[in-house]
């Protein structure tokens, strides 16, 4: 079965944006859950998932393209989940 290349690009997105979020919530400071997930296997499910990302991006592109094109959409999100959380928050908060 082979998938279009707009069909491995939107599952690799889908991989990498999943495996960034996995990340944030393993971390102390994250803002979506009461208490984050546990570190190690939010960090181990994350790194899967971002290698996926790469793994399948690298079937459309050069290998190269595919690395930079993951750490520039996880550095995006990096940005703005924390902002989603703020804008959780506030919102929790206003009457």
């Amino acid at each position: 079965m082979n998938l279009s290349p707009e069909a491995l690009q939107l599952a690799s997105s889908i991989a990498v944006a999943t495996g960034a979020a996995s990340l944030y919530l393993g971390a102390q400071n994250q803002r979506w859950l009461s208490r984050p997930l546990p570190g190690l296997w939010s960090g181990v499910a994350g790194a899967a998932l971002l290698l996926l990302g790469v793994f399948l991006w690298s079937q459309t592109v050069q290998l190269i393209t595919a690395i930079f094109g993951t750490l520039t959409l996880v550095m995006l999100l990096f940005i703005a989940f924390p902002c989603l959380g703020a804008l959780r928050t506030f919102i929790r908060k206003a009457p």
